[in-house]
């Protein structure tokens, strides 16, 4: 395969790659829609409650002064008892029982309905936040997708250079669109869905706000639920895109950060010890040190069954070198699994172009080990 075959692929798979990334980009953009809708109609709906409240109250009001008459009305005739016929007795009787029972129908109705009132506020004011931070994950998305389209186009400028780097230009470029439709599927199963649900969700409570008011509640604390969800979420999509904490903090508090959160999210305990904290020479260095322990723990967390981890760190004149060890269940070297783990799969690529080696071990029933070694040196960036 000649140089300009390999531009000509990459540019059918980066083609295919913004294909995606807009289509998913267009699918959040409609149930974006879809809820700054329902707000509409929830505005529209609470005019009309807080119309039909003036209205109750005005008639409350007028029922309350016929109450009094009527009241007044019985007074005077107890007084003047002797001087009534009795069909004036039984009428003004009559009329005063007629009055009471209608001003207590429509204090029922006025109280109701200014519950309901109340409710559709809260439920506009929390739809309204929900709009203000679709608002600002749409925003995210646009620099997520920015990022991305950038980060492609600018590969593509470096691929009619490459002659003869093309065989691992193009698995650079493989790895790069598993990638990123690794990111797509994040975003299209997380935060897609989530908006998916909450626009659902409220359809239920608008259906359910004249008839159960503490299932709507519920239905409230389940999305709000949603909405943590959701923000967690992207900040994990963001940060798995760039830990801008490498530059910002250094290697091993970023390291220390991601077992935090790790930790919080996953039943296993682990632990981390550097023996030399020695200044890598170079950020790519630095970022696939990165790369590699954090891979390593999400294939604990989805593959191992682990209870605890323990991460050693190196980091010498001379080289990084680590080792990531759990007590999972291991597998069986001698399967295809490895040769078909896209994750095993990157970190190789990514310790091969830095002249590193990388190199798992593991039995059944006995844990796995990821040993990692990379030159700590100034790294030629042009690829």
């Amino acid at each position: 395969m000649n140089g300009e075959e390999v531009v000509v692929n990459f540019n059918e798979i980066f083609n295919k790659v913004i294909d995606t990334i807009k289509n998913s980009q267009d699918e959040v953009m409609s149930m974006y829609e879809s809820v700054h809708n329902e707000c509409e109609k929830m505005r529209i709906d609470l005019e009309n409650f807080r119309a039909r409240v003036k209205f109750l109250i005005d008639e409350v009001e007028y029922l309350e002064k016929e109450e009094k008459k009527s009241k007044q009305r019985l007074a005077s005739i107890s007084k003047n008892f002797h001087n009534q016929t009795e069909e004036q007795i039984r009428q003004a009787y009559e009329d005063a029982k007629c009055i009471q029972v209608k001003l207590t129908l429509k204090r029922e109705e006025e109280k109701n309905i200014i519950r309901s009132r109340n409710d559709l506020e809260i439920r506009l004011k929390k739809m309204n936040d929900i709009l203000e931070k679709g608002e600002l994950y749409m925003s995210k998305m646009k620099s997520v997708v920015d990022f991305l389209m950038g980060d492609l186009e600018n590969v593509s400028q470096k691929m009619t250079s490459l002659e003869g780097k093309a065989q691992i230009g193009m698995e650079i470029i493989k790895s790069q669109e598993e990638e990123r439709r690794r990111i797509v599927r994040d975003i299209h199963d997380g935060p897609a869905q989530s908006m998916a649900s909450l626009v659902i969700k409220s359809e239920i409570m608008n259906r359910l706000l004249d008839k159960d008011i503490e299932l709507s509640r519920d239905e409230l604390k389940n999305i709000k639920k949603i909405l943590r969800t959701t923000l967690r979420d992207l900040r994990r999509i963001m940060y798995d895109l760039s830990p801008t904490s490498l530059d910002d903090l250094g290697l091993i508090p970023t390291i220390e950060r991601a077992i935090s959160d790790i930790e919080y999210e996953n039943d296993v305990n682990i632990g981390l010890i550097v023996l030399n904290d020695t200044k890598i020479m170079h950020p790519l260095v630095r970022i696939t040190t990165f790369r590699v322990i954090q891979e390593s723990l999400n294939n604990v967390c989805k593959h191992s069954k682990a209870s605890n981890v323990k991460i050693k760190l190196d980091i010498n004149n001379k080289r990084v070198a680590g080792i990531v060890e759990d007590d999972g269940i291991g597998f069986n070297m001698d399967c295809d699994r490895l040769e078909g783990s896209l994750g095993v799969g990157f970190m190789r690529e990514r310790a091969s172009l830095l002249d590193g080696q990388l190199k798992i071990d593991s039995k059944i029933g006995e844990g796995t080990k990821v040993i990692f070694a990379f030159p700590n040196k100034e790294v030629n960036d042009e690829r």
